[in-house]
């Protein structure tokens, strides 16, 4: 999710500089509002899971937009995933259609998750959003460096009505993302809802929303609120549509998140993210879009990363990354925002 999130400003960086282009963008219905006010993007919903599932499907697939878009010229594969190298090899058998494919740069992130003294190599990699601005690149297309600025992307959204509040003057109003779908990336529970507590507790106007999916979620959501004192905490896990999600996101002065999708959907709109990383690390290229490096909090430590997507297991068994790291170094973070 986080990972097709990324690819929409750099859509729309090309769509802005060429106007007279048409694009037509494969994704599942679900990721539609991303791409939201896109000019000249045509989305082709996909189903992976059922319809369009494996050799029978991507050939329904392949001949469906060979009907509805017969005019294509090339093919931008931003996956390289074995569903998208099919795709793009049929384009090129059936009618000689030129292709460009990502760099994923696999071998940097070898090394840079790699264990200590087995060739570890702790240094930033390309970002995944200028690997996707560099396929457009090698298509032909001059971009420049995408997403300098975080506050250029900023926009106005309204309050979802199912929100059921108003803003209130001299109010924050904080997004806080707990959970991930990981659990080398996700930050115990109990002490993110200590950092919750210590945010109410030194901005008493502060308002928090908890983001989430899944019913598992939603459970731990109201779990939190039950237990808030204060009256200051709203679990809107479950609540509202992606759509509405991004808009309630585009009312936040601050969003705290895993490396997880909340950061990236905040990004979109021009919201400041306070991220916290474990096994994972923003060197590898995920942090958000117009981030600040200074708001990945993270532990130093010799294994850190052990993994890309903090899909392994921890070779300690600990979690050290993210059990050991207080709220405290956090809230730092939070505090540099709300002056």
């Amino acid at each position: 999710m986080g990972d097709v999130a990324m690819t929409a400003p750099v859509i729309a960086e090309v769509m802005r500089r060429y106007p007279q282009t048409e694009i037509v963008l494969l994704t599942r219905r679900f990721y539609e509002p991303f791409f939201d006010g896109i000019p000249n993007l045509k989305l082709h919903n996909i189903d992976l899971a059922h319809y369009h599932r494996g050799l029978k499907g991507l050939i329904r697939l392949f001949r469906e937009l060979r009907e509805a878009h017969p005019d294509v010229e090339q093919v931008i594969d931003l996956q390289d995933k074995i569903y998208s190298k099919l795709l793009r090899k049929l384009y090129r058998l059936a009618s000689g259609k030129s292709y460009h494919h990502i760099d994923k740069g696999r071998a940097g992130k070898k090394a840079l998750t790699a264990m200590p003294g087995q060739g570890k190599v702790l240094r930033p990699l390309r970002t995944s959003i200028e690997r996707y601005a560099d396929v457009f690149r090698a298509a032909g297309f001059d971009i420049p460096v995408i997403g300098t600025d975080l506050a250029a992307y900023r926009q106005s959204r309204p309050i979802p009505a199912g929100l059921g509040l108003k803003r209130e003057p001299g109010e924050y109003w904080i997004g806080f993302a707990p959970f991930a779908q990981h659990k080398g990336k996700v930050y115990p529970v109990e002490k993110m809802q200590a950092l919750a507590l210590m945010l109410v507790e030194r901005y008493p106007s502060a308002r928090v929303f908890i983001f989430g999916g899944g019913e598992e979620e939603r459970e731990l959501a109201r779990a939190i609120v039950a237990e808030d004192s204060t009256g200051r905490f709203v679990s809107v896990v479950g609540r509202f549509s992606l759509r509405e999600e991004i808009d309630l996101m585009a009312n936040l002065d601050l969003m705290v998140s895993m490396d997880s999708s909340a950061m990236h959907m905040a990004s979109l709109v021009g919201v400041p993210v306070v991220s916290v990383w474990g096994a994972t690390h923003p060197y590898a290229g995920f942090l958000g879009l117009g981030q600040s490096l200074a708001d990945a909090v993270g532990l130093d430590m010799p294994c850190r990363p052990c993994s890309v997507y903090g899909h392994k297991e921890c070779w300690r068994g600990d979690y050290a990354c993210l059990n050991d790291l207080p709220p405290e170094r956090i809230f730092g973070r939070i505090a540099a925002h709300l002056k």
